[in-house]
């Protein structure tokens, strides 16, 4: 480092041909305080940003927190089988599909740990969450085949999700 300032030194004169034009040093200080009020505006900015996204993600998460009370308040939902028979029979069959895939998930010979566990659960629940949405949205549109066709969609998303963790399991194992 000592050589460095050693070049410096010896060089000055190099380095000091051109002249700054007048009034620079105090243009330069301006802008350095200016920057400095404009940083604290930006750290409270910052503040009430996280405070706000802190209050809405708290309003809108606070149903999964509180997920028994939330599906205690709905057990009144509608089925698929109360729509008319034809989906009673399409209900049942994804119900059953559902139902030998988490069996064929128990009976494993092969050990996850908790944490694997707790992510498939957590993924299922999630499915379960958004199938009750479903059903809720259902009730306000009864014949609604959009819905229908996404709480389809919901039975076949479990489905392929148990079939995937199944099938890695296997290939862990």
């Amino acid at each position: 480092m000592e050589t460095l300032n050693d070049f410096f030194q010896k060089n000055k004169e190099q380095f000091n041909e051109l002249e700054l034009p007048k009034g620079h040093e105090q243009r330069f200080l301006k802008k350095l305080s200016r920057n400095k009020t404009s940083s604290g505006l930006k750290l409270w900015y910052g503040i009430a940003a996280t405070f706000i996204f802190l209050a809405m993600f708290s309003f809108f998460a606070k149903d999964f927190i509180f997920k028994g009370q939330f599906v205690k308040n709905n057990e009144n939902l509608i089925r698929l089988s109360d729509i008319s028979p034809k989906y009673q029979e399409v209900e049942e069959f994804y119900k059953s599909g559902v139902a030998s895939k988490i069996v064929e998930f128990e009976h494993l010979n092969c050990k996850i740990d908790n944490e694997q566990k707790t992510m498939i659960d957590k993924e299922l629940e999630q499915l379960d969450v958004n199938y009750k949405i479903l059903q809720e949205e259902l009730i306000q549109n009864r014949n609604d085949e959009r819905i229908i066709n996404a709480m389809i969609d919901n039975y076949q998303n479990k489905i392929s999700f148990l079939d995937l963790v199944i099938n890695q399991i296997k290939e862990n194992c």
